[in-house]
């Protein structure tokens, strides 16, 4: 009889193998659990570090002993003050929301952002429940700083995070190293390898023993402890140009974030609900446009000729011509952003709506400076959150039915948001009003009887009834400011228009607005616009340095040459600038009173020594004058006020022999209300030029020239 022998077959070993070794990862893994390690990617981004960690919150001990939490004061630049128990109570369910500028609730603040409004209609809809909504959302806070703060915020026992995030992912340079170089699959594999324990121990000891890669130890961007952004240490969008490869590492660190979020959530107990981030479609242009890559010079002078032809045509609503030019620079330029924006206001007159959508988002998609969140990322957000199990709140999606509903299409635009990426008031309530339909459906919220349309009218009501009406509109005039330093002219005059209409009565607020008008106006060649915006600013602050100077350059060019210089006189003793002493200088050159253009146009050089306009008046001025520079000292400004501190007189004056002061050069006198009274020219000590007076309406009163004392005229 013969033995039987069983073999074992390769594939079958091989099989053995691999399940002895996960079978031992696995028990590996739970071992790991017990004695509290943490995973990599819970605990470390794994493709930027941060220098530093200063707490969002500090603890602050209350009179009667109680612990609070608070906003640390060296946060408050980038947060909202906001404070809660340390240990929360029985009862409670403890919301935070995070995110960037929209969780903050920009340009205003906490109470009407989401989360100020779930703060308000959480206990409406259950008030059986102790609600705590706390709002983390932190300016310029992109998604791998969002991801660290959670970590922070988990020592507090939270219930539930609510994640808004996306706009800010271009905002800070960084670097991912090696990352552009790797496979996908090996990026996939590394990113499986940081959720384990097993990963985290193996790297802490090649890492203690001096065994880790000296490039992987180095290859993330370092960056610092608070966000550094590409915009603030630029002029504006200049710095920003494309790069197809950057975008795509960008994406891939987005997604990578998410999924960090809810690991971290749910290792605190707590579950997550992400919100896609939306952003204005219709009524905002792109920040930079860049010509398609391989363009040569030609074919963009070409670009550029069809499309200042169709933004003619779409100012003269010929709105099929203005498509007809445009479709000719998209077939030349396809990746110039602008060119798909015009594109879209040319469709979206004509009712083609869907394509009017496709050619707005294609613009945003090609900004070079994308401070929107773009098209993929919707689907980043949806797709993170069902794979991992999260929960989601479509925005985008809510914010296109409601587009529907009202005006017959899916294009978000002004109506909902502020500027580019900022919703309205109204706009966050619907969002916050989702969420807490959202917590309906998955069982948090469980609603009275009370809870519906009228209910959330009444929390509507408490909420805008406190609103500070100065205080939005002081926002949005800081805002139009933000707009029109990155060269969004028509959305910074939106919205300057919008603070004046809303703080009319608050000067200083109309005096902001206005500065913002007059430089959009000017930009424009809009002569007139200038000077009544101008002369708006003047009545609102007579004593404002730049309304002054731009209310000069429009006297100036309604040929009112004395008057002008004084109040660029005032302008420039308020706020010396370049541009101010420059444009005094030309005057008194104007005026044939070289003694004073010559120092003017000095200073002003050496404040700005590129102004070719000052080096040619200086140039000219050594053809006429023939003394040395050192025989022309730039006059003093003195300023005599009135009790109120508002300035009485202004006037230039140098020390005689004596060491006495005397008048030379400008003199000017100022109503107590805002306005010139009187305007004169002297010579130390002697009326030397014009000599001119005004009522407190504005009249000319009386006129004088005089030479060297002597009265002409």
């Amino acid at each position: 009889m013969t033995e039987s022998k069983t073999t074992t077959r390769p594939w079958q070993a091989l099989l053995i193998a691999l399940i002895s070794v996960a079978l031992f990862m696995v028990l590996l893994e739970g071992a790991l659990i017990l004695f509290g390690v943490k995973p990599v990617l819970r605990s470390d981004d794994p493709l930027v570090g941060f220098a530093g960690n200063l707490p969002l919150f500090v603890a602050k001990t209350a009179p009667d002993g109680r612990v609070k939490m608070v906003t640390a004061e060296n946060k408050l630049r980038y947060f909202n003050a906001q404070e809660f128990p340390r240990e929360k109570a029985p009862g409670t369910y403890r919301i935070f929301c995070l995110g960037g500028s929209t969780t903050f609730g920009r340009p205003y603040g906490d109470p009407t952002s989401f989360a100020g409004w779930l703060r308000e209609l959480l206990p409406a809809a259950d008030p059986t429940r102790r609600w705590e909504v706390i709002n983390a959302g932190g300016i310029s806070y992109a998604s791998y700083r969002v991801a660290r703060l959670m970590e922070e915020l988990t020592q507090y026992h939270p219930d539930l995070f609510i994640v808004y995030s996306g706009q800010n992912e271009f905002l800070e340079e960084r670097t991912y190293g090696s990352l552009r170089d790797l496979p996908a699959i090996v990026r996939s594999t590394s990113a499986l390898l940081a959720r384990t324990r097993t990963w985290a121990v193996m790297q802490s000891g090649l890492d203690r023993l001096g065994l880790l890669p000296g490039p992987q130890q180095e290859s993330r961007t370092q960056l610092s402890g608070e966000v550094d952004t590409i915009l603030d240490r630029s002029a504006g969008p200049e710095r920003y140009h494309r790069d197809d490869e950057l975008e795509k590492q960008v994406l891939t660190h987005y997604r990578i974030s998410l999924a960090r979020m809810v690991d971290i959530a749910r290792a605190a107990g707590a579950n997550i609900l992400f919100v896609t981030p939306a952003s204005n479609l219709k009524d905002c242009s792109p920040f930079k446009s860049q010509h398609t890559d391989g363009l040569d010079a030609n074919l963009q002078r070409r670009s550029e000729t069809l499309l200042a032809r169709g933004k003619e045509r779409l100012a003269a609503a010929d709105w099929t011509g203005a498509l007809a030019a445009i479709d000719e620079a998209v077939a030349i330029d396809p990746r110039f952003a602008e060119i798909h924006f015009r594109r879209g206001q040319a469709l979206y007159p004509l009712g083609r709506y869907r394509e009017a959508m496709e050619a707005f988002s294609r613009a945003r998609d090609e900004d070079v400076c994308p401070l929107r969140a773009l098209t993929p990322m919707r689907g980043i957000v949806a797709d993170v959150a069902r794979v991992k199990g999260a929960q989601l709140v479509d925005f985008v999606g809510l914010l296109e039915e409601r587009s529907k509903a009202g005006n017959g299409h899916g294009l978000p635009g002004a109506e909902y948001f502020l500027d580019h990426v900022h919703p309205t008031i109204t706009a966050n309530r619907a969002l916050a009003v989702s969420l807490v339909e959202t917590l309906v459906g998955r069982g948090i919220v469980k609603p009275g009887k009370g809870w519906g349309e009228g209910a959330i009218a009444g929390v509507a009501a408490r909420v805008e009834g406190r609103i500070d009406r100065k205080v939005h509109a002081n926002a949005l005039a800081n805002l139009a400011k933000v707009l029109l330093w990155a060269g969004k002219l028509e959305d910074a005059e939106r919205l300057a228009l919008q603070a004046i209409e809303l703080g009319g009565d608050e000067p200083k607020i109309v005096a902001k607005a206005d500065k913002m008008l007059i430089v959009v106006a000017r930009q424009r060649g809009e002569t007139d616009k200038v000077r009544e915006y101008a002369l708006q600013g003047i009545e609102a602050d007579p004593w404002d340095p730049k309304i002054n100077y731009h209310y000069a350059v429009s006297l100036f060019r309604q040929q009112r040459m004395p008057e002008g210089t004084a109040y660029l006189f005032l302008a420039d003793a308020l706020g010396r600038t370049d541009a101010t002493l420059s444009l005094l200088g030309l005057a008194m050159f104007e005026h044939e009173r070289f003694d004073l253009a010559y120092p003017l146009l000095l200073e002003a050089q050496r404040l700005n020594p590129d102004d070719e306009v000052t080096d040619q008046a200086l140039k000219e001025l050594a053809r006429i004058v023939s003394q040395p520079e050192s025989e022309f000292p730039l006059p003093k400004i003195s300023i005599v006020r009135y009790p109120s501190g508002v300035p009485r007189e202004v006037l230039q004056v140098v020390t005689d022999a004596a060491g006495q002061e005397q008048r030379h050069g400008v003199y000017t006198e100022w109503h107590e209300k805002g306005g010139i009274k009187r305007y004169a020219e002297y010579v130390r000590g002697l009326p030397h030029g014009f000599d001119l007076r005004w009522d407190e309406g504005g009249r000319l009163v009386s006129q004088s020239v005089y030479r060297n004392g002597i009265s002409t005229k």
